[in-house]
């Protein structure tokens, strides 16, 4: 950092931006709200710290866009002055409000010794010098020199810098607690470039790097923090002297993939919105087609649909999903971890199709193959012929879902249009209902006097009622009558001719 003759110590500053302040209240609204480029204003993405006393540059990460339109997780990690003029209160604050569990304090043992922390309840704290013994400088530009390598010779001597690095990294990377709270005295440089790297490494662009790294003059009320320090200094050395940031990042501090992936998974929010399992009574849903405009189609044995029917597992353990059904129709929607990003799947359930293998046009009292598919394995169905319901056969589901049963249709079926369906235990359809036409039986015979009779049909023309044919006897009395008229005649003509011969 700078030596007092040039940065301001702490309560003198506060007393400036105060005074600062009351001037403004004498002038123009437009000077007083005009802000300057190195002094850029809080936005919505931006998470000042305002309510802890004490603690004036103090913010979350902001917001921004990272790797792959993910959201920086702002919670996570707070980046600050040092600690030594909040009050109690605001400590305690700090450890309810904010959870913060762990405080990185960058600063040189000297300067932790003359202004201490005040203590966060619960918290950690771990003292990583970034200078080693010395962190006092007269120009700025040096001191950014010094941020990228002071005291790097080769791998086997990294010096305290390059040391420093790598251990606060991987220290972000493996706690697995609440917030972690970063600091060194002023909260912008050492602090400034610790944060550029974090930023890169969750894939934030330069433009919001910078916009982050000038808000410490925004809420210190300073000009100090500049591009040329962040930008033209610092990240030029690491551009020129290690081949970019990913070099210097992986062989020079030594961040390991697993710690980049770490870092990205607890600094980012998920805009995983995807689905990566949904089953609908048990039956998978191919979720490609499901999230097309057309969506999917299953085939389900079921009477009917609820959402609790329907089981998802999103690709986030965090994302969250909502399920609507109307009729035979399935939207479920995905929310990714950042609220923000959705999915949707949209799928059309069937009941199963049966077939009987003699066909649609049968006859009363028939046996019948009832075939299909698209059911629960090993559950049992009634086999159902609607006019008045009635079951006329049982079918178990095969392991593949398939069946195939015999059943008898009624023999006093009426002839006419019917429909065949499988049922649940409690006689709810759970397959499309088969329409079938039923013909009048061959012939049926009288239990009184063993003759035939016939059913006219169809049943939708007669109504099912039984009709009698014309009577055969008296057609075979006419007969007989008329045989014995001859007989008599020819009796008569006999006896005559007999009388005349004599």
């Amino acid at each position: 950092m700078n030596t007092h003759a040039q940065r301001l110590s702490l309560p003198l500053r506060l007393t400036a931006v105060a005074l600062c302040a009351t001037a403004a209240v004498g002038l123009s609204a437009t000077s007083a709200s005009a802000a300057t480029p190195a002094q850029p204003a809080l936005t919505a993405q931006d998470h000042a710290i305002t309510d802890v006393p004490g603690l004036v540059n103090g913010r979350e990460l902001n917001a921004v866009t990272g790797l792959n339109g993910q959201t920086l997780n702002a919670p996570r990690l707070i980046r600050s002055e040092s600690l030594d003029k909040i009050s109690t209160a605001g400590a305690q604050t700090l450890a309810s409000e904010y959870k913060v569990d762990l405080v990185i304090d960058l600063r040189t043992p000297g300067q932790v010794a003359a202004k201490p922390d005040v203590p966060i309840p619960g918290a950690q704290s771990v003292n990583i010098s970034m200078f080693g013994a010395d962190g006092d400088y007269s120009d700025d530009t040096a001191m950014y020199h010094d941020l990228v390598d002071k005291g790097y010779v080769d791998a086997a001597t990294p010096g305290p810098m390059i040391s420093a690095y790598s251990q606060i990294l991987h220290l972000l990377a493996t706690h697995a607690g609440g917030t972690v709270l970063i600091h060194c005295s002023h909260g912008m440089d050492r602090t400034g470039t610790v944060v550029d790297m974090l930023d890169h490494i969750l894939g934030v662009s330069e433009s919001d790097i910078l916009h982050d790294y000038l808000l410490s003059n925004t809420q210190l009320g300073v000009t100090w923090a500049t591009a040329d320090l962040l930008q033209g200094t610092f990240e030029s050395d690491v551009a020129t002297k290690y081949s970019g940031m990913d070099s210097y990042l992986s062989k020079t501090i030594g961040v390991t993939s697993q710690d980049i992936a770490a870092l990205r998974n607890r600094f980012l929010v998920s805009n995983d919105a995807s689905a990566s399992a949904i089953t609908i009574g048990g039956v998978s849903v191919p979720l490609d087609s499901a999230a097309t405009d057309a969506g999917a189609s299953v085939t389900l044995a079921s009477p009917s649909l609820a959402p609790t029917d329907v089981q998802v597992v999103t690709g986030n353990a965090d994302a969250t999903s909502t399920v609507t059904v109307s009729g035979q129709k399935v939207d479920v929607t995905v929310t990714a971890p950042d609220g923000v990003t959705t999915k949707h799947y949209g799928i059309t359930v069937a009941k199963p199709v049966i077939a009987i293998a003699q066909g649609d046009s049968l006859t009363a009292g028939a046996t019948v193959t009832v075939t299909g598919s698209g059911f629960t394995p090993g559950a049992v169905y009634q086999i159902v012929v609607h006019s008045t319901p009635t079951v006329i056969g049982q079918a178990t589901a095969g392991s593949d879902g398939t069946i195939t049963a015999s059943a008898v249709l009624p023999a006093d079926l009426e002839a006419g249009s019917h429909t065949v369906f499988l049922a649940d235990s409690t006689g709810n359809a759970v397959s499309d209902p088969l329409t079938v036409t039923v013909g009048a039986a061959a012939s049926t015979t009288d239990a009184g006097t063993g003759a035939a009779a016939s059913l006219a049909g169809p049943s939708v023309a007669t109504g099912g009622t039984l009709v009698e044919q014309p009577s055969a006897w008296p057609a075979v009395s006419l007969g007989a009558l008329g045989l014995a008229l001859l007989a008599a005649v020819a009796l008569v003509y006999r006896r005559t001719r007999s009388k005349l011969e004599r």
